[in-house]
């Protein structure tokens, strides 16, 4: 009896042997397959095409002289849209497209509204693709501590605009205290700012400005 219940234990511990392996392998045939399907998905994503092409585009030559430049901008815009130029008022510089308005402090001498003024300070003139830009002032320039120096400008035979006066108006009252600390010294200043309002108007280039 002895041996027979040994017998019966030793069959019964080869079958769990035997089919707790099985078991396993059958387990971890799935994450092989997922592996598989995985490594088969990037070699196929390897072979894609890239994004960019391989040749890099031929960008246009530059213009090598001003009446090219001039010629490049009148081909991709018009005097009344698509310009814009960079002119200098009141010691700023400001960037102007046609119908703009443009709000700058009192201009001296007060011009009555519909005066047409003429920018004779243009840094530059450009288009969306374009651009000719007066020379930049030397580095080795000795100039006064907080001032700008008188720069080249575009002459007026390359590009024309002109502002028109459209009314001169004043900012809300401002008031200030001045007080003066055990000396019993108390003034209140008033000050309304002058201001100008200007109309931008067409951009001309080249033969336009004629």
């Amino acid at each position: 009896m002895a041996s027979r219940s040994a017998e019966s234990l030793w069959q019964s511990a080869t079958t769990t042997l035997n089919v707790g392996p099985s078991r396993i392998a059958a387990s971890t045939v799935r994450p092989m397959a997922r592996w598989a399907s995985t490594t088969s998905a990037s070699a196929s994503s390897s072979k894609l095409q890239p994004l960019l092409p391989a040749s890099a585009p031929v960008l246009p030559a530059l213009p090598t002289t001003t009446s090219e430049a001039i010629s490049l901008i009148q081909s991709s815009s018009t005097p009344q849209l698509g310009r814009y130029v960079l002119a200098r008022l009141h010691s700023r510089n400001y960037l102007l497209h046609p119908r703009d308005v443009l709000t700058v402090p009192h201009l001296k001498g007060s011009p009555p509204p519909g005066t047409v003024l003429s920018l004779n300070r243009i840094l530059q003139v450009g288009s969306r693709d374009y651009v000719i830009k007066a020379p930049e002032p030397s580095k080795n320039q000795s100039m006064p501590f907080g001032t700008q120096g008188d720069r080249e400008v575009i002459p007026q035979e390359v590009v024309q605009c002109h502002l028109t006066v459209m009314e001169h108006t004043k900012s809300p009252m401002e008031r200030k205290l001045l007080k003066k600390r055990r000396k019993g010294y108390k003034k209140t200043i008033e000050h309304k700012q002058g201001w100008t309002r200007l109309r931008v108007g067409d951009v001309f280039v080249g033969s336009e400005a004629r």
